[in-house]
């Protein structure tokens, strides 16, 4: 997935912010935009561990460098 794809997809959230909308590769992570916080949160589902990013940046640059190492693995 392209950044450029991950951001739009991050903005989505955020223009549907009064939804619950999560978006979740499934043994990997969970991701939900916070109304309540105005921030992402990001779990990973291998040990539940949850990560706040407060803006589309560092949301992308997180969520890039986790499921870059999927389409690496599907060469």
């Amino acid at each position: 997935m392209k950044i450029t794809e991950i951001k739009k997809m991050l903005n989505t959230l955020i223009q549907y912010e009064d939804s619950t909308i999560t978006h979740v590769v499934p043994g990997l992570i969970e991701l939900v935009y916070s109304k309540g916080t105005q921030s992402f949160q990001l779990t990973t589902l291998i040990d539940g561990n949850m990560s706040p990013y407060d803006d589309i940046d560092s949301a992308a640059e997180a969520l890039y460098i986790i499921l870059s190492p999927i389409k690496e693995e599907g060469l």
